[in-house]
């Protein structure tokens, strides 16, 4: 009977495979890599999650800022207004000539006083817009000024007065 001896490459094999594998997984570790250069994490872009536009002006943080109508008369002013400073401060928002506007019509502003650390729902202010004639869906340029921080120019949407918005109405006129 003969004795049969294992081949000498064969205690070769096993570091042979773990290298073959390591390499391997390197490989692919790098080609996929490359995906990450071309194709960033979309949970890092920052944006705001809401129907209208944020903007920071000094201490006054400006969040969800839209206007409310369907053009037959003022925009409703609907969003949060923040002043993140200690000392009050006054807030102007103001619409922009724009292409969409009658240019006899006089285009009015709001004026709101935030006190130091106040945090106000504007659509409960009753700030409004008038002479604007932009319809939902269009954009309006609408310039705030911070008493503490400066002006800014921003494009706010008009969204209709349905859903969520259905509430947000012109404030009563007094006669």
């Amino acid at each position: 009977m003969k004795r049969r001896l294992p081949a000498a490459a064969s205690a070769h094999r096993p570091f042979v495979r773990r290298a073959l594998a390591v390499g391997v997984g390197l490989a692919v570790a790098g080609v996929t890599a490359g995906c990450q250069v071309n194709n960033p994490l979309t949970t890092e872009l920052q944006y705001a999650p809401a129907d209208g536009v944020q903007a920071d002006i000094g201490n006054l943080a400006i969040r969800d800022l839209v206007l409310v109508g369907d053009g037959s008369g003022p925009l409703v002013v609907s969003g949060n207004a923040t002043n993140r400073g200690a000392e009050a401060m006054t807030v102007q928002m103001a619409a922009q000539p724009s292409a969409t506007a009658e240019p006899t019509t006089p285009q009015g502003g709001s004026e709101l006083q935030l006190g130091p650390r106040e945090q106000v729902d504007l659509a409960t202010k009753g700030l409004q817009l008038t002479g604007v004639t932009s319809k939902a869906g269009t954009l309006v340029p609408v310039s705030i000024t911070s008493s503490t921080g400066g002006t800014t120019i921003l494009t706010v949407p008009v969204v209709p007065a349905v859903d969520y918005y259905a509430t947000v109405t012109p404030a009563p006129t007094s006669s």
